[in-house]
């Protein structure tokens, strides 16, 4: 059967919000009205999620009493620690994520999205969801789960639970700052899918166990491990050309590289590319991988078959080294994507809650003109 090649939602408005602002020409990207380059510079994840919840930066009170929360939040219960003790140690970590979320909703007995408690719900379990990333992590590398150390915020907070030490100052800032870049971006397909769910009245778990699972996709966030696998394996940056004609000789593709939305670059890049060469500029630090990046960058934003189809790295390409450098495993790395999205994707939810109707898009039917059943016997 052959389809439109057009076919889609491309184009098409099926929401309004007043979280993030897209200008895919421009190479823009703002979140409530604030550029996200100053974000990015200037501010917490904690203060972008009061933000993107609230509609306004928090001041330091109101800041205080988020950090506070979500502290408060982090440590696993007994009943939470051996649900993760049962997940399995094979297996990808986006499959054991979504598997927590829904266990998680049978311990937690979530009731239905209201409006005037999903911010409240959101908070907890955004709290918990890097401890259950760390906690597994370590058990399916022989090592205990350890409690949260208090006064961390977000970003050192997942990391200390992974290694079991404090981060490094660069450390710190390099998650923090992934983690407001990827806080939100528009009605991308992990948040429309959260808004569908939440739409036919559901509970939160449910809407962030299918957001996770759109997001898994190589066309989406799972595009990060599998850029730093290609980085892997080209080795050394002076291998970088000729791995890429190769890639472009077969057809394949080049993951991180080219933004179905940005043509003229995308803005959250050269954030990460800062960060990413500061963990590799450390003293004794293994600066492999960004070195590999970069090698690739330069290649591509001279290549005529990158330049002449508009294709940039995109906000994977410089993720996947600094997540590599900070320390977290491959098929963890689309974790880290959904822990830092859950600012965006529960705001969506609370703005979908306030329209009391089902999203119900509908099909062109293109199929055989209607035609008489024919019995098995008559069939031949």
């Amino acid at each position: 059967m052959n389809l439109h090649p057009a076919m889609g939602l491309d184009g098409t408005i099926v929401a309004q919000t007043r979280l993030g602002a897209i200008d895919g020409l421009a190479g823009r990207l703002s979140f409530c009205g604030y550029d996200v380059h100053g974000l990015a510079d200037g501010a917490s994840w904690e203060e972008v999620l009061h933000l993107l919840w609230h509609g306004d930066l928090p001041t330091a009170d109101q800041l205080a009493g988020v950090r506070a929360r979500l502290e408060a939040e982090r440590a696993l219960s007994a009943d939470e620690l051996t649900l993760v003790r049962g997940l399995p140690r094979e297996g990808h970590a986006m499959d054991v994520l979504r598997a927590a979320v829904s266990l998680l909703a049978g311990l937690h007995r979530p009731g239905l999205m209201r409006p005037e408690t999903i911010f409240d719900d959101g908070l907890r379990l955004t709290a918990k969801l890097p401890m259950l990333l760390a906690a597994w992590a370590r058990l399916r590398e022989g090592r205990e789960p350890i409690p949260p150390e208090a006064g961390l915020g977000h970003a050192a907070a997942l990391l200390y639970a992974l290694h079991g030490r404090r981060p490094a100052p660069e450390e710190e800032a390099a998650l923090n700052t992934y983690m407001v870049l990827l806080a939100e971006h528009g009605l991308n397909i992990s948040t429309f899918v959260a808004r569908v769910v939440a739409s036919a009245q559901n509970d939160l778990y449910a809407a962030i166990d299918a957001a996770i699972a759109a997001l898994k996709g190589v066309a989406h966030g799972g595009a990060n491990e599998h850029a730093m696998r290609t980085f892997l394996a080209i080795g050394d940056p002076a291998a970088a050309p000729a791995y890429v004609d190769a890639i472009v000789a077969r057809k394949g593709r080049l993951m991180g590289v080219g933004h179905r939305i940005y043509r003229a670059g995308d803005p959250r890049v050269p954030h990460l590319r800062q960060h990413s060469a500061a963990l590799a500029a450390r003293p004794g630090a293994a600066g492999t991988a960004h070195a590999v990046a970069e090698a690739v960058a330069e290649y591509i934003l001279g290549h005529p078959y990158f330049q002449a189809r508009g294709l940039f790295p995109n906000v994977e390409f410089y993720s996947a080294p600094l997540l590599f450098q900070l320390g977290l495993p491959l098929d963890a790395f689309t974790m880290a994507f959904a822990i830092a999205r859950m600012p965006g994707w529960v705001g969506h939810i609370g703005e979908q809650l306030a329209v009391p109707r089902l999203v119900r898009p509908e099909a062109e039917y293109v199929g055989p003109a209607p035609r008489a059943f024919v019995p098995l016997s008559a069939r031949g």
